[in-house]
């Protein structure tokens, strides 16, 4: 069984398949997962606008419906998933260096 794509996780997918209702998409795990329509843009996108099967788009882990992988592609959504990556990595360099708790800008004691 292939490990689970964290929800709002980044990674690459290769575009394997254009359905009526979105795409489908390989993550590097080997899981297909599904971008509905809604998350291939911000706006309306036509079909023949989608990325073309075989091409490789950044993705963002949307979670799971049932045992079905969600993925987005929505700009909004990659930039979200880049901001909580790095509040993520401040938050552990914090806590690994001992400064988790301090008031930011101040110099420990």
């Amino acid at each position: 069984m292939p490990e689970h794509l964290r929800k709002w996780s980044l990674t690459s997918g290769t575009v394997v398949k254009h359905m009526r209702y979105g795409l489908r998409v390989q993550v590097p795990s080997g899981e297909i997962g599904v971008v509905d329509r809604v998350d291939i843009a911000e706006d309306y996108l036509d079909p023949t606008e989608w990325p073309a099967v075989g091409s490789v788009v950044t993705v963002v882990g949307a979670g799971y419906a049932g045992r079905q992988l969600r993925l987005s592609i929505r700009p909004s959504h990659r930039k979200e998933a880049g901001m909580r990556a790095a509040t993520d990595e401040l938050a552990a360099d914090e806590a690994e260096s001992g400064g988790a708790g301090r008031t930011p800008g101040t110099c420990p004691s």
